[in-house]
């Protein structure tokens, strides 16, 4: 869909996690023709193996302390949303799509676990992925959606979301250990790029080893986050170590990943590492 469907969003400042701490006051919002959100979602889901929806009545979700509320089909900022999503989504090779067993992508508004405000919630149970439309940050939603479609892929590949890598936790400081999870890191300043300590893009990635796997994956999918990131990524080999294990564990399993991620891969000189027999 061409770029002139992007149209402006207009939210104030969720409480959710966000790069920003100072945000730009909303834009007009204009009605949206029902034709162009009833081509989209057709056109998006032709295309996946997977579905992207607004209709929750239609999908089991797992019993936890979640609260949303629907999209509008009319909703101003679905248009943008939905061609940000597609856009993300096409990145990955579809044996990916595949390996990771999401069946379906639920958009809501005024997503919250517990009353806790969220971008985004993978429900593992279901193999659904839940996005909110509603923060304004188009750059930070495409860093969401991989971040939390890792989440997603990790819980298919080991049989939880929080699998305490073997490989992975050597590749800390001395003395270092993750925090208690993303949910006690919502500030602001968490998800901030601020490099607090080798090895580490943000203080969200301190809070958790999930975490800490997520955001780089993330940073390798998400443009304007690679750009950010990748001058720390230079300049730390701690990072640099960490990116080359993520990706010979992901690609290993889905090798058509490889091929998609080389050209940072190489400019980071980042060389691939074998797969073993196992893999």
């Amino acid at each position: 869909m061409r770029r002139h469907w992007q149209l402006p969003l207009a939210l104030g400042l969720m409480l959710a996690l966000s790069h920003c701490s100072q945000l730009p006051p909303p834009a007009e919002q204009r009605p949206v023709p029902n034709s162009i959100n009833g081509l989209l979602l057709p056109q998006l889901n032709r295309n996946l193996a997977m579905t992207v929806t607004l209709d929750s009545t239609e999908l089991s979700l797992a019993p936890w302390d979640l609260d949303f509320q629907p999209v509008d089909p009319m909703d101003p900022a679905l248009p943008a949303y939905l061609q940000v999503l597609r856009q993300e989504l096409r990145k990955y090779p579809p044996e990916l799509l595949a390996l990771s067993g999401v069946q379906h992508i639920l958009l809501v508004r005024d997503l919250s676990v517990a009353g806790q405000p969220r971008l985004a919630v993978p429900d593992y149970v279901h193999d659904v992925l839940i996005y909110d439309i509603a923060h304004f940050d188009l750059a930070f939603n495409r860093h969401v959606m991989h971040h939390e479609f890792y989440h997603q892929l990790e819980a298919r590949l080991y049989g939880t979301p929080f699998y305490r890598d073997p490989l992975w936790l050597p590749l800390k400081p001395d003395g270092f250990r993750y925090g208690n999870g993303g949910a006690n890191a919502r500030a602001s300043s968490d998800a901030a790029f601020s490099h607090p300590m080798q090895g580490f893009v943000n203080r969200y990635a301190m809070s958790g080893l999930e975490e800490d796997k997520a955001e780089l994956w993330a940073i390798l999918w998400a443009d304007t986050s690679w750009q950010q990131v990748k001058p720390l990524l230079l300049q730390d080999k701690l990072l640099r170590d960490k990116l080359q294990l993520l990706v010979y564990q992901i690609s290993c399993q889905a090798p058509a990943v490889l091929p998609r991620l080389q050209h940072r891969l190489s400019v980071l000189g980042i060389d691939a590492m074998a797969c073993s027999q196992k893999e």
